[in-house]
């Protein structure tokens, strides 16, 4: 019976993805797209994106979306049936910033926004973001309680005043205070490097855990906490993403087998004028990355 039930929540769940899905079509062409636009509007849910994810550095207290971005990540969905791929660049890496001069990339957002971290981008990785979201701590945490946690493996003592982080070796239930912790600490060897590690680590688990049927047809469900999230995603994140872009994020997670690429450019520490910086050739990174934007 519960074998035969199972099977029937699949079925529906399904079968209520292809409807949304149909209805985002029917929605954005709103009786006014020829047949070629919708066919358009089609290829687009299945096309190749870069989605940039910017985590600001700013104080719990506050949702303003001002400050450094503490995280930059890429998320790259191929076209073709390749692996996605999880692109970090260190917040450390020395860049040159119009009118600004020479400074830390996590600075592009404070002095240009959004258009000058995507440019800097562009220069350095030769990659086109598509798309941009803005998370800070509220949201993350609250994104992360919605999902009901998140299962991670904590593979060494990790103890931060600073990020909150107090965690034996284990395996833990993560809410999302103890989550943004996690994603914050700096206090191992490696410092930023591993916190990067830990960030994608800890996004790709959410993905590995939440991307399914299951979660899908809660977060569809209105009368599920879950569906929250669209009230998270919508008022306390800042992000140009359109229906068509949650839609191929959906059915990408959704029928992936999960095993995200997760790779941080290549850099060098120095330090220049009493400031320590990571600094990256702009080749190198292109070449290195050639290999996972197949």
């Amino acid at each position: 019976m519960n074998r035969v039930k199972g099977c029937f929540i699949t079925i529906v769940s399904i079968f209520v993805l292809v409807v949304l899905v149909f209805l985002c079509i029917t929605l954005t062409d709103t009786g006014r797209a020829t047949g070629e636009e919708r066919s358009s509007s089609i290829t687009q849910l299945f096309s190749s994106k870069d989605l940039l994810f910017l985590g600001l550095d700013e104080r719990e207290d506050s949702n303003s979306f001002k400050g450094r971005t503490d995280t930059i990540i890429i998320f790259h969905i191929p076209g073709q049936g390749n692996n996605e791929t999880l692109i970090s660049i260190p917040r450390d890496t020395r860049v040159y910033l119009d009118e600004k001069g020479w400074n830390k990339i996590n600075a592009a957002y404070v002095y240009g926004g959004t258009e000058m971290t995507k440019q800097e981008i562009l220069e350095l990785t030769g990659i086109n973001i598509d798309r941009v979201m803005i998370v800070n701590f509220n949201s993350f945490k609250r994104i992360i309680d919605i999902l009901g946690g998140v299962k991670i493996v904590v593979d060494e003592p990790l103890h931060d005043p600073l990020s909150g982080a107090d965690f034996e070796p284990g395996e833990y239930l993560m809410d999302g205070d103890q989550a943004l912790s996690f994603a914050r600490c700096r206090s191992t060897a490696r410092a930023d490097l591993d916190r990067m590690d830990r960030q994608q680590y800890l996004l790709n688990e959410l993905i590995k855990q939440k991307a399914n049927l299951s979660t899908i047809s809660k977060i569809l469900n209105p009368f599920n906490d879950a569906s929250d999230i669209f009230t998270v995603l919508n008022k306390e994140t800042r992000s140009d993403f359109t229906i068509w872009d949650f839609c191929s994020i959906g059915f990408v997670l959704l029928f992936s087998n999960k095993d995200i690429d997760r790779v941080t450019i290549p850099t060098q520490p120095a330090n220049i004028e009493g400031i320590s910086y990571l600094l990256a050739d702009d080749e190198e990174v292109k070449s290195f990355l050639s290999e996972y934007l197949k």
